[in-house]
């Protein structure tokens, strides 16, 4: 038995024979050698020590169990919730071995379904500290500073987040840090066995969120680099036991696919083709690889990327975790800590730079879940640089390390705890409810993207709110009762067919509508009014709308996926108003309508909710320009590209009808300069000015630069068709 603690396995020796440090070492010698023996790690006696990780998993399992959500929340939430529910198939890469586990906590007899799923996350966030704490019990002789590891980093700001809704995130971390234990346990005992468990957990690890895992994989491949003999001896069975482990679920999901369970993102996979498609998610390249990105968005994402770094542990554990990044040179083999060190650039820095998404407000909210493996990183350099200073005290050093973690662990609960425990937050419910309370009975609802397709469709379908709803997805997408594959062609025209086949009432839970109908705009939904001719535009807000707005302007939660959504509404609404306010002022100043503007238009999106083209066509003017300075204003470091770009578009609107064409094509093209995408309105309208005035150079600089080799859309490629032909292209 070790002198570093009861219940340890005898360490393996550290440098043995001619190999010991002696001035006749070269450096080199001395590099080679520690990548040749087996790291200075004991790894812990489950026998003696499980009271300490049940100390840990129920400590930070009872946390997230108290902060979690009891209803659907935004993001992936209200999916995930319902492919657990339903055992359907979630978005690309699937995540099914989630979804089977996720199925056996709706069966948990407490609360309601949604809660249920949240414990799913709740109990492997628990889980991943436990595995902490082995890894460090295993590096550091001490208890404390293994609780230390485990309790920062289930106190850290994004890792207690994810702990509390339905995502894949905590999962991931409990099978890296597993593994990574696993990996310490193999090199110190040499047991062969237990390279089997490693490849038999790790194809499980692919089975659920396999993209992060990989770019985690070289940290474990560097940790076993001392035993690579061994390891690439015992390679091909671990091989065929890791594709087992890893096909079995996805097999799973692929047979279920196929008995069109309620929720199925793409609809049943009917061949290798489709499931290469689904699992490589190339249906999302477009998301990971935007065509407005550049290299000011990456250098965003570092800074944005160093700056949630100190935000998990605050800056003065972010210090200790800098310090601490030195300190693994000296406790640790180097092969340890070059493993630490490329587990944190993994999902980090080298995500970043394989990605080329647009630096924007909502996808910093996506992207700040990745690096959850760094930030566990992060918390074993922090503890080496706690136990390398507590170290030197001569006594009480257990009561130093005691104290110090209670005073860290206090610091982050009370920095953390108010954007992190949601256990009252019913917002994405409140504005479920409204939208599906408000429809006529018998309704069709079109949903469209997450914020409305995902908690809708929980309430809708697992909690049975509004049964005489039909949901569908305007993009074929998620529900089983879809009208046409997400790639079928014309799907426009198909939503139209439908709408004048059906004698149900037909509403949409998007702003647009893609079909000729006239439109009631009521704010949270947009209602199909076949019954009036052409396509007219009419506005409402109900009383259950208005209650909405009060309760929308009242929410203070920091979550980005709430935030969106708000600003989101705070768009559509104030469009609403502002029809309000020029064509029924009567009705806007008699009905409270003015009070909701005035307060809209100091945000934002409020201000960007103005500029809308029947505002241009009833405001003077200078107006008009007023409110477009005002929105660029409140936009410049709030707004995402699309969102900066509309105001210079709008106003090259009103150039143009002005009859200032060199002042209107250089908003235009300042537009495009800010969102620089195929998507963005102000580079068809410069393709059309181009076109009737016969800018043929322009025209092609412009489509080439922008359209050429995009995905679009049939009404878009009709349109450069009809601008081409006119220039004889």
């Amino acid at each position: 038995m070790s002198k570093r603690g009861r219940g340890e396995l005898k360490r393996q020796p550290a440098i043995t024979g001619t190999h010991r440090d002696t001035p006749q070492t070269s450096r080199l010698t001395r590099l080679a050698a520690s990548f040749s023996i087996w790291p200075d790690a004991s790894p812990v006696n489950l026998k003696a020590q499980w009271p300490h990780l049940l100390v840990v998993f129920v400590a930070l399992f009872g946390l997230y169990a108290y902060s979690a959500p009891r209803t659907v929340t935004l993001e992936d939430d209200g999916l995930f919730i319902m492919s657990s529910y339903f055992l359907g198939i979630d978005h690309p890469p699937g995540y099914p071995l989630h979804t089977l586990l996720g199925k056996l906590f709706t069966l948990l007899p407490v609360g309601s379904i949604a809660l249920r799923v949240h414990l799913l996350s709740a109990f492997f966030g628990a889980l991943t500290c436990a595995a902490v704490w082995l890894v460090l019990r295993s590096l550091i002789p001490n208890a404390a500073s293994a609780y230390t590891g485990a309790v920062l980093y289930g106190l850290s700001a994004t890792f207690w987040s994810q702990a509390t809704i339905a995502e894949t995130y905590t999962l991931n971390t409990f099978f890296f840090f597993s593994l990574f234990y696993m990996a310490l346990v193999f090199l110190a005992t040499k047991d062969v066995r237990l390279l089997y468990v490693v490849a038999g957990v790790f194809g499980l690890s692919l089975a659920n969120h396999w993209p992060l895992m990989l770019l985690s994989t070289p940290c474990l491949v560097v940790l076993l680099l001392p035993a690579r003999r061994e390891v690439l001896r015992a390679l091909p069975r671990m091989l065929g036991i890791a594709i087992v482990a890893c096909v079995l679920p996805y097999a799973w999901m692929v047979v279920r696919s196929r008995m069109d369970p309620e929720t199925s993102f793409y609809g049943p996979i009917s061949d290798l083709e489709s499931l290469l498609f689904f699992v490589s998610r190339r249906g999302f390249r477009h998301v990971d690889v935007s065509q407005s990105a550049d290299l000011a968005d990456k250098v965003s994402y570092l800074g944005f990327l160093l700056a949630e770094m100190v935000r998990q542990y605050t800056p003065v554990g972010a210090a200790l975790a800098g310090f601490g990044l030195v300190q693994q040179w000296r406790r640790l083999n180097l092969a340890t800590g070059f493993a630490l060190l490329t587990g944190w650039l993994g999902s980090s820095l080298v995500l970043g730079a394989m990605l080329g998404f647009d630096y924007e407000p909502l996808m910093k909210g996506a992207i700040r879940r990745y690096p959850l493996i760094p930030y566990g990183i992060l918390a074993v350099w922090l503890v080496l640089a706690l136990d390398a200073l507590t170290s030197r005290v001569r006594r009480g050093a257990t009561a130093v390390r005691v104290v110090t973690v209670a005073a860290l662990a206090a610091i982050l609960l009370l920095s953390h705890r108010d954007a992190n425990i949601r256990k009252d937050d019913t917002w994405a419910r409140d504005y479920a409810s409204a939208v599906l309370e408000s429809l006529d009975r018998g309704a069709v609802l079109f949903v469209h993207g997450d914020d409305d397709a995902f908690p809708i469709g929980y309430l809708n379908k697992v909690e049975g709110l509004r049964p005489d709803v039909t949901l569908y997805n305007d993009q074929g997408l998620v529900f089983r009762n879809r009208l046409f594959r997400f790639d079928a062609p014309d799907t426009g025209g198909q939503l139209s067919a439908f709408v004048r086949g059906s004698q149900r009432p037909i509403y949409y839970a998007t702003a647009s509508i893609p079909h000729e109908f006239s439109v009631e705009d009521g704010g949270l939904y947009s209602k199909v009014l076949k019954d009036v001719p052409g396509q007219r535009m009419v506005f409402e807000l109900s009383p259950t709308t208005r209650a909405l707005i009060e309760r929308m302007e009242a929410i203070t939660s920091d979550d980005p996926s709430t935030l969106h959504q708000r600003d989101t509404l705070r768009r559509r609404i104030m469009g609403v108003l502002s029809y309000f306010r020029y064509y029924k002022p009567e009705v806007f100043l008699t009905t409270g309508l003015s009070t909701y503007y005035d307060h809209l238009a100091k945000t934002p999106h409020g201000a960007l909710g103005r500029l809308m083209p029947f505002v241009l066509d009833k405001a003077e003017p200078s107006e008009f320009l007023a409110y477009v300075r005002e929105a660029t204003s409140l936009l410049e470091h709030t707004g995402s590209k699309s969102e900066r770009a509309w105001p210079p578009y709008m106003k090259g609107l009103l150039l143009l009808r002005l009859h200032r064409d060199e002042e209107a094509v250089a908003s235009l093209d300042e537009a495009v300069r800010i969102y620089p995408h195929h998507k963005n309105p102000a580079a068809l309208a410069l393709l059309q000015y181009h076109s009737e005035h016969g800018n043929r150079t322009a025209f092609l600089d412009m489509g080439n630069r922008l359209f050429l080799g995009q995905f679009l859309d049939l009404s878009t490629t009709e349109k450069l068709r009809q601008l081409g032909a006119r220039l004889g292209l």
